[in-house]
């Protein structure tokens, strides 16, 4: 496998994984949450969304 081919499938999964981003994205900010977690972070059980409550 040859450089140019190699840097044609690195973009080719950074436009995938920017649009699977996306994606997961849209399904967090739509999902009705149901955190569940301790003290220092929670994590819907639906969509994985974490939040971070201690810092």
């Amino acid at each position: 496998m040859n450089v140019q081919k190699i840097k044609e499938e690195i973009t080719q999964m950074k436009t995938s994984l920017a649009f699977l981003e996306e994606r997961l994205k849209g399904i967090q900010q739509n999902c009705d949450h149901r955190f569940d977690g301790d003290q220092y972070y929670e994590k819907c059980l639906k969509c994985d969304k974490v939040n971070v409550l201690y810092y």
